[in-house]
């Protein structure tokens, strides 16, 4: 059974990227070159901070030893890749200051007095 790499939506892993135990594979994923236990658990880089690494250079194959299939596009391949839509300044919550609004004053009218005062 094949499975898909969480980095780069390679899909012929050969072992899931973690155990159910926890653990990492120790799998190196042919197409985004992470290794699960080692590039995460060692040296702590998470999925989507390899896949910005990846993208930003160029999104090659990675693998010497595992041939690149024929027809391997990682743009197509990465774009299955669900992201958490990103948060705008219509859906951001407003900054706050700390500091509590005065109440308006109140604008009713006030009734003259006729008399001087002395």
């Amino acid at each position: 059974m094949a499975h898909t790499c969480p980095v780069c939506a390679y899909p012929k892993l050969t072992e899931p990227p973690r155990a159910k135990s926890g653990g990492g594979s120790y799998e190196i994923c042919p197409s985004c070159g992470f290794e699960f236990g080692v590039s995460d658990d060692d040296l702590g880089h998470t999925y989507e901070s390899w896949r910005k690494m990846w993208v930003a250079k160029g999104m090659k194959w990675s693998s010497r030893g595992t041939k690149q299939p024929a027809g391997w596009a990682s743009a197509a391949q990465i774009a299955t890749i669900a992201e958490a839509p990103a948060k705008t300044a219509k859906t951001a919550p407003p900054k706050t200051t700390g500091k509590v609004a005065a109440k308006p004053a109140p604008t009713t009218k006030r009734a003259k007095s006729g008399g001087k005062k002395s």
